[in-house]
C-alpha cells in the first residue's frame, strides 16, 4: 500500500470528522490527502498566522519585537501570568503563545496587532479560508456562529511561507515553532530524535496539530484535524498514529 492507502486504513474507523494533508513542501502533490479542503474551527491552530503577522510587522517596521506591553487581561486557564498583570515583550507573548498555546498572551498579541492586519496578513499570504474573527475563549461569539476558521490546504500554504526563507524573521519563528512544548499528538508515539516545528489545537471534542518535520535536507508538512470526536479532549491517539506513520515513511527514505 502507497502512503495514502496506508492512512486511509488507519483512519477508516475514526468516529469524528477529519482532515488530514501530507505533503513535502517541494512537491508538487501530497502523499495524504483526505478532506484536505474542508473548512474547521482552527482552534489555537490560528496562532500560527498570529505569529507571521507579529514578525511581518517587526520586518517591516510597525512595531518592535522588545516593545513591551501591560498585559493585564489574564485568562483563567493561563500557565504564564498565573501570579498576575505584568509587563512582557511581544517576543516574550510569542514564546509563550506557540509553545504553552497561552491564550492570555495570544489575546495580548490581538490587542497589540488588531483583526484586521491579522486577516490582511492571512490574505496576502494566499491562504483562502482561514480567518481570525475571536479573541481565545470567547465561547459566546462561537456559540453565535462567530468563529475562527481555517482548512488544512492554508496550513500547508502558510507553513510553506514559513520554510521558504523569504521573511526576516522566518529562522526564529520555526525556532519558536520547534520549541512546542505539546507532544501528545503527532509526536505522541514518536520516542526517535524527531525535528518538528508544529502547532496544536483543542477545544472540546476537537484536537489538531499541523507542522512540518525535518529529515535532513526535506521539509514534510503533517496536518490532522479532528473535531466531532466521541471523546471530550479530542483523539490525540489518531493523531499520535498518523504522526508515525509518517515519520517512519521518512525515516525510512520515503520520497
Amino acid at each position: 500500500m502507497n502512503l495514502q492507502e496506508k492512512a486511509e486504513a488507519l483512519t477508516a474507523g475514526a468516529k469524528c470528522d477529519m482532515s488530514v494533508l501530507c505533503q513535502g513542501l517541494d512537491a508538487d502533490k501530497p502523499l495524504i490527502s483526505i478532506n484536505a479542503d474542508a473548512v474547521f474551527s482552527s482552534a489555537s491552530v490560528i496562532k500560527v498566522p498570529i505569529l507571521l503577522t507579529l514578525f511581518e510587522q517587526a520586518r517591516l517596521g510597525a512595531l518592535s519585537l522588545e516593545q513591551t506591553v501591560n498585559v493585564k487581561s489574564i485568562t483563567q486557564d493561563t500557565a504564564v501570568f498565573d501570579s498576575g498583570p505584568r509587563r512582557a515583550s511581544l517576543r516574550e507573548l510569542a514564546v509563550w503563545m506557540t509553545v504553552l498555546s497561552d491564550n492570555t498572551s495570544t489575546n495580548a498579541l490581538i490587542d497589540v496587532l488588531g483583526f484586521d492586519a491579522v486577516n490582511l496578513y492571512i490574505k496576502n499570504s494566499g491562504l483562502k479560508n482561514t480567518a481570525l474573527r475571536r479573541k481565545m475563549l470567547d465561547f459566546a461569539s462561537r456559540e453565535a456562529g462567530v468563529d475562527n476558521v481555517t482548512t488544512a490546504e492554508d496550513m500547508f500554504t502558510l507553513f510553506k511561507r514559513v520554510f521558504s526563507g523569504s521573511g526576516e524573521g522566518d529562522a526564529e519563528v520555526i525556532a519558536i515553532l520547534r520549541g512546542q512544548r505539546s507532544k501528545q499528538n503527532l509526536m505522541r508515539y514518536i520516542w526517535e530524535d524527531a525535528v518538528i516545528a508544529h502547532k496544536t489545537g483543542g477545544l472540546d471534542y476537537l484536537s489538531h496539530d499541523a507542522g512540518v518535520f525535518t529529515f535532513g535536507d526535506k521539509h514534510v508538512f503533517v496536518g490532522v484535524f479532528l473535531w466531532n470526536t466521541e471523546r471530550i479532549e479530542g483523539d490525540p491517539r489518531l493523531i499520535g498514529s498518523v504522526g508515525r506513520l509518517v515519520f517512519e515513511y521518512f525515516s525510512r527514505g520515503g520520497v
